[in-house]
């Protein structure tokens, strides 16, 4: 059986993450959204790629040795000497959550070009994964949408998580118009309970997620923190409860869930499943789902992203 690869485009940065016992005290850890999603489905045992630019620094070296430390193909990867590596300063409160302090603009990731990706990559079916910091300049935007419709152009489902980072736009919050529009273009759509009502906007929520879904979206997920995720397709919606555990770090729970969703989808694509044939299983999705709860659990018990993020062992 051929692995279906996973490929996700965007930043990988630093993340340093504040000493719980010493808040002056940072610790540096790999991270950002679309390179701990590339981690998660290369520790649960998939084929994963990342597909981004890194700055030719020690930040930008470390970073690429440790997605290949975990089996990810950075063969997309490219450095630059334009833009130094994106930093991201992570403070927790007591309940384990974040905010965010980043360094970027400038950053290297938002260099990337789409003719930087080679064209070997697209020769196996797969799936590609990016998330919205990748639309923050009008540049690194074009380059998003590009290497979708070529994703498109070659049968490949698309993944799109919001991850909306609002201090990350010049504006000081993300475009709704340009999101939505990636949104539209996507098969697999991940949303936390906040982005939907900004995203919404003056609408019903319900309403814009069935405008959504009227477009190429196919199987649409609602995450809510500690309750249950709400899960949308075409033709049915179902909503699964998520277990209480311990949490000591949130960093890359989200992205835990979004690794294990599409690590589970690739893995039905391998073995012969279309994904129409997944979307008519109902129980099928559940369990995917339910899958997908546990790896983000899992990963919010430790400190970190890489690291954190659970292995296949962890997660069976």
């Amino acid at each position: 059986m051929k692995p279906t690869p996973v490929c996700c485009f965007g930043e990988v940065l630093i993340d340093f993450l504040q000493d719980k016992t010493q808040p002056g005290l940072f610790h540096r850890f790999a991270g950002g959204a679309p390179a701990n999603v590339a981690v998660a489905v290369a520790k649960l045992g998939g084929q994963s790629k990342f597909i981004g630019m890194l700055g030719k620094d020690m930040f930008g070296d470390f970073l690429q040795q440790e997605l290949q430390s975990y089996g990810v193909d950075c063969s997309a990867v490219r450095q630059t000497m334009d833009a130094k590596t994106a930093l991201a300063f992570v403070a927790l409160n007591e309940f384990g959550d974040r905010s965010f302090s980043f360094y970027r603009p400038p950053a290297a990731d938002l260099l990337y070009k789409a003719e930087h990706c080679p064209t070997e990559l697209w020769q196996d079916k797969g799936i590609l994964h990016l998330c919205s910091n990748s639309l923050t300049e009008p540049d690194i935007a074009q380059t998003s949408f590009a290497l979708v419709r070529l994703a498109q152009q070659h049968g490949w489902l698309v993944s799109v998580d919001a991850n909306l980072r609002h201090n990350l736009w010049s504006e000081g919050k993300a475009s709704i118009d340009l999101v939505t529009q990636l949104l539209e273009m996507a098969d697999l759509v991940k949303l936390s309970e906040d982005e939907l009502t900004y995203l919404a906007g003056e609408q019903n929520a319900a309403q814009w997620l069935q405008h959504i879904l009227t477009f190429r979206p196919s199987w649409l997920v609602v995450t809510a923190g500690a309750d249950e995720v709400q899960s949308y397709s075409k033709t049915s919606s179902f909503s699964v409860p998520v277990a209480t555990v311990p949490v000591l770090d949130t960093t890359a729970a989200g992205d835990a869930f979004v690794g294990a969703w599409l690590f589970q989808v690739a893995d039905k694509l391998a073995s012969g499943s279309s994904f129409s044939d997944l979307l008519s299983q109902s129980e099928l999705q559940n369990s995917i789902i339910t899958q997908a709860i546990k790896a983000g659990s899992l990963t919010c018990q430790k400190f970190g992203a890489f690291t954190a993020l659970p292995t296949a062992a962890e997660w069976c």
